[in-house]
């Protein structure tokens, strides 16, 4: 599988059948037993426990299905701690208000001061689609990123979620049960018993 930038592939499959596995693969927490998986010119194969931290840390934005934000950390600070993070030449100043913008570009502008119990559902995902592209990462990685939320508000997320991969030419691999979602990528795999094929359909009139 190739996933060119700017270029959302989506993959499809019963539970258990590795989807899950797939990405850890990518996002090197699991390491392959056979073949090779290269991401930005990185084998991931190849690298050291270290090297994959740093390839994480400069490669990798990851959205969760559970939002996994910080419960004490206002949504500014959820996001600009992942700056500090991806970027610790940075200044708090300067990753202060580059998780601001973010934040503003998800729609949460006037939300920035509020921790994720104070949030729903949908605003705590782009809380966590804003922390994930705040680096500008090559590779997003998503996990069932609407399995928690409503259909109306699962389609924004991914509205904002695909509208800011494009601009920002980063590659995205999603896993999603959601046959809709699915049909909104570009190209879709279907994954049956840990193997991958590719199922898309077309998308002509």
């Amino acid at each position: 599988m190739r996933v060119l930038p700017a270029e959302v592939v989506a993959i499809v499959g019963p539970s258990g059948s590795g989807k899950t596995s797939l990405l850890m693969l990518l996002a090197g927490l699991e390491r392959p037993t056979s073949g090779r998986i290269e991401i930005a010119g990185h084998d991931l194969g190849k690298l050291t426990e270290d090297g994959l931290a740093l390839f994480r840390r400069n490669n990798l934005g990851i959205v969760f299905q559970s939002f996994h934000l910080i419960p004490s950390l206002t949504a500014l600070d959820n996001v600009s701690l992942a700056l500090g993070i991806a970027s610790p030449e940075l200044s708090l100043k300067q990753a202060r208000e580059a998780a601001e913008a973010a934040l503003t570009s998800v729609g949460l502008g006037n939300r920035v001061h509020h921790r994720p119990s104070a949030l729903s559902g949908g605003e705590q995902q782009r809380v966590g689609l804003a922390r994930a592209m705040i680096a500008n990462p090559r590779l997003l990685l998503a996990d069932e990123p609407t399995g928690n939320l409503d259909q109306k508000t699962g389609s924004l997320v991914i509205d904002v979620m695909f509208d800011i991969a494009r601009k920002k030419h980063t590659a995205v691999v999603l896993i999603t049960h959601d046959p809709s979602l699915a049909a909104r990528a570009d190209r879709v795999f279907t994954m049956t018993q840990g193997e991958l094929v590719e199922t898309t359909a077309s998308k002509e009139a």
